[in-house]
């Protein structure tokens, strides 16, 4: 057995040798051919014919002499210039794989042997049962120390080629570190050899020396021992230990990043980033404790933005990634800066996550302010925090019910963080020039804002610090905005984005004050008179960013009108009292109205025109409402259903139109489409609750939990707010359009409006509890059908004959047909005697006067048919 594994070690060991042999002599031959090659360009080049300055003469006689210049004559004629040839876009990293994998195929499937080569001589040996444990180990790393040697003194023999035979070291080198990874692994897993550390330390110390490799012999090399490394502890299984794994993985960041900062192959450092936060989460999600994932998302992104560049720190310069996308240290910032946000956000707790993401959002900036390229990654890494703190409760259990009463300080420290970065984005605006001048501004007012609404929207800190902490904190991160805003104006004389921005910020947080010290009524009050403030500031001083403040404040009081407190405040079953029902009119109203009057002599610059557009429509939009609140508070103490579903249709209704305007008013985009899906989903919801109001909550259904009475009079009763004003509010909304949406709308609108004529008559003959159509129907109710729809169609021919058109004509027309179908197959059999004869009488009369009515229409308009034949 002895000598078959040496004449297997003997014939491997040939076959090495062989083959080495072949690739030096066709290394020796590719030379020889290279030289051949340059001396017969040597030789083309003596052999070619020169240029004397006789000859040179001569071919400019030759040219023909240009046209002398004449006072008539134009300009001389230019030669056609020819723009330069846009420079080519550079192929991706995986097309220059692709090609050098199509090229030199054969180096990889080299390595892939010599490893496999390796596996078998150990595989052969264990089964034929040749050598000791310790000498199959000796052997496999001996066979990959030969591997690496002789891919060293290759690369010194042949220098540093990039082709042919320059790949060869590589192949040979990469293939020795596979078999030095595997036999420390065998060691371990097999044989019991090493212990769990001490096989870490080999691992480790073997991937230090392939990246040392990767140095001298290219990218590949390093790769290899990147990947080598990462994968090193998860190849030895569970152990102790493993918050130092964070560390280690630091180490192969550094050594990575490091060493291609140097040789300038950038996506090595994209592995060395990506690589170490993939390997940390998948320890953190191991058991291991975050403080070292912290740590480590820390130090990849401080080498993931610096060392690409060849640099200590990040140097730099050229445009931003959104303009230069394939810009491999910039891709390799982004991947450090985003994975390592991710790791933060999502598995981190709260109270060390939101800590971290300040700190890191702090801290970038200031990194990155030698490196204008970097600018937009360190501006949005801003948004950390506010991710941090929105992602809070998925990352900590109990956070809500339990983590935040444990930590009650975490709020303030979240708004003091937020606050710090504010003020280092200031000042990086205040270095900028530009656009990024207001760029880092406007960062600088978004983050505590954005921070403050996500704590107050998701945390209601109120619950825990009190709602007069938790609302002097906002004032006091209001005032912070104030004072920002008097320096910044001083500074930008009383103008610019700077200013309006704070200015913003301020009126924001003093909102989101009032909404945690005041409710109902007061805070209604109270937004409608900042919204004014804001106007009259945007006239004092031009600041025309406050319209956003005055924008949004129109839409508040529409959703505090409409849902919080909402309708069941105004006219349900919490129906506040009489005073506060008249001061949340006057608020929702009065505040938009009064600010539309305070701007209206200033320019439309900014944000005036969208809070114009808002304002306008807020308030056209909330009169019907109004209308109908009014109503039902006037007409009854208690609103039955269909009142209240002819309110909501209403209010629906008009909600739809509001998103209509503006969506035509302010301009295409992605909000357009947004404004017009919200339109067509508030109008659906809308006819839905009409069909309800016409069908089960109708008061012919009668008296049940669904339907309800007729309160009020004669006509004046609730039966207006129910179908009147629906009807009204659509046949407003659809006004002026000629779309097939718009026509349905105006046959709705007429449907509800002949439904209201004839539950009103319905109600004055049978009263507003005898509604049911189990009642029956009077004699002289259905008299007074047939007399509505005469009045209808009268109404109809006198609209043609005041606008014009067709179609008031033919719908009269209709109306009185129908009339006089009715007046002969249902009405003729109520009477009898004179009775009969009266009635037929005067409808022969007014038919007659309605068709005289009718031709006189038909004649203005020039219709044939209503002259005499």
């Amino acid at each position: 057995m002895a000598d078959v594994f040496v004449i297997a070690v003997l014939l491997i060991l040939i076959a090495v040798l062989v083959s080495v042999a072949a690739l030096a002599m066709a290394s020796r031959a590719r030379r020889q051919v290279d030289a051949l090659s340059h001396r017969v360009a040597q030789l083309e080049r003596a052999l070619a014919p020169e240029t004397t300055p006789e000859t040179t003469r001569e071919d400019a006689a030759a040219q023909p002499a240009a046209p002398a210049s004449t006072p008539w004559s134009g300009p001389a004629a230019q030669p056609p210039r020819s723009d330069p040839p846009a420079a080519p876009r550079p192929p991706s990293i995986l097309t220059r794989f692709g090609r050098w994998l199509r090229t030199n195929w054969i180096y990889p499937v080299a390595g892939v042997a010599l490893v496999m080569a390796a596996i078998y001589l150990v595989q052969y040996s264990i089964e034929k049962g040749l050598l000791s444990a310790q000498a199959r180990i000796g052997l496999a790393l001996a066979l990959g120390a030969a591997l690496i040697a002789g891919a060293l003194w290759l690369r010194r023999r042949w220098g540093e080629g990039q082709g042919g035979a320059g790949q060869v070291p590589a192949t040979l080198a990469g293939a020795g570190a596979v078999t030095l990874f595997a036999a420390i692994l065998s060691a371990y897993h097999l044989y019991a050899m090493l212990g769990q550390r001490a096989t870490l330390v080999a691992l480790a110390l073997t991937a230090a020396l392939v990246l040392g490799l990767g140095w001298v012999l290219g990218p590949m090399l390093a790769a290899l021992g990147v990947l080598g490394g990462i994968a090193a502890p998860f190849l030895l299984g569970p152990g102790e230990g493993s918050d130092l794994l964070y560390g280690y993985f630091a180490a192969i960041a550094v050594l990575g990043t490091g060493i291609d900062g140097f040789r300038r192959w950038r996506w090595v450092s994209g592995l060395a980033v990506v690589g170490p936060l993939v390997a940390g989460a998948l320890t953190r999600l191991g058991g291991a404790g975050p403080e070292g994932l912290v740590a480590l998302v820390g130090v990849v992104v401080l080498v993931g933005t610096a060392l690409p560049g060849g640099a200590l720190m990040p140097q730099v310069r050229g445009p931003m990634i959104h303009r230069a996308p394939r810009n491999g240290v910039l891709i390799v910032a982004a991947l450090a800066i985003g994975l390592g946000a991710a790791a933060l956000i999502l598995l981190v707790p709260a109270r060390l996550g939101i800590l971290a993401a300040g700190a890191l959002a702090l801290a970038l900036p200031l990194w990155t302010r030698h490196a204008p390229a970097l600018d937009d990654q360190a501006g949005v890494a801003a948004l950390i925090l506010p991710a941090a703190v929105a992602n809070a409760a998925s990352t900590t259990p109990l956070f809500l019910a339990l983590g935040l009463s444990l930590t009650p300080w975490l709020p303030l420290a979240a708004l003091a963080l937020a606050v710090g970065v504010a003020l280092v984005h200031l000042w990086r605006s205040e270095a900028a020039q530009g656009l990024a001048r207001r760029n880092w501004a406007l960062a600088s007012a978004a983050v505590p804002g954005s921070v403050a609404i996500v704590i107050e929207a998701l945390w209601k800190p109120a619950t825990v610090l009190g709602a007069d902490l938790w609302a002097l904190a906002l004032m006091g991160l209001a005032a912070v905005y104030t004072a920002l805003a008097v320096w910044a104006g001083r500074r930008d004389a009383g103008q610019g984005p700077r200013l309006g921005a704070y200015m913003v910020g301020a009126f924001t947080m003093i909102a989101l004050g009032l909404m945690v010290m005041l409710g109902g009524v007061a805070l209604t009050g109270a937004l409608a008179v900042l919204l004014v403030a804001a106007a009259a500031m945007d006239r004092r001083l031009t600041i025309p960013e406050l319209g956003w403040i005055t924008g949004l404040g129109a839409m508040a009081l529409s959703v505090r009108l409409l849902w919080s407190p909402g309708l069941d405040r105004m006219i349900g079953a919490q129906m506040g009292p009489a005073w506060e029902f008249w001061l949340v009119l006057l608020a929702t109203l009065g505040g938009p109205v009064v600010a539309l009057q305070v701007t209206a002599r200033l320019p439309e610059a900014g944000a005036r025109r969208w809070a114009r557009v808002v304002l306008d429509t807020a308030v056209t939009g909330t009169i019907p409402i109004a209308v109908g609140l009014i109503l039902a508070r006037f007409l009854s103490d208690v609103v039955q259903p269909h009142a209240a579903l002819g309110i909501e249709a209403t209010a629906l209704i008009a909600m739809a139109w509001v998103q209509s305007q503006r969506a035509d008013r302010l301009g295409a985009g992605g909000m357009r489409r947004i404004r017009r899906v919200l339109a067509a989903l508030f109008a659906t919801l809308g006819l839905v609750t009409v069909m309800l109001g016409l069908t089960l909550m109708s008061p012919l259904q009668g008296q049940s939990w669904v339907s309800g009475p007729v309160d009020g009079w004669p006509v004046l009763n609730d039966l207006v707010i129910a179908y009147a004003l629906p009807a009204g509010a659509m046949a407003w909304a659809v006004r002026g359009r000629r779309s097939l949406w718009a026509g349905a709308g105006r046959a709705l609108a007429g449907l509800l409006a002949a439904v209201w004529v004839a539950l009103a008559i319905r109600q004055l003959w049978h009263g507003g509890k005898a509604m049911a159509l189990s009642e029956g129907f009077a004699q002289g109710e259905l008299y007074a059908y047939t007399v509505a729809l005469l009045l209808a169609g009268a109404g109809a021919l006198a609209l043609a004959l005041r606008l014009g058109g067709q179609r008031y004509r033919l719908t009269g027309l209709g109306l009185i047909g129908l009339a006089a179908a009715k007046a002969f197959l249902v009405d003729a059999d109520g009477l009898s005697g004179l009775l009969r004869v009266g009635a037929f009488l005067g409808l022969g009369l007014s038919l007659a006067g309605l068709a005289w009515l009718n031709a006189w229409v038909g004649a203005r308009d020039g219709d044939r048919d209503v002259r005499d034949p």
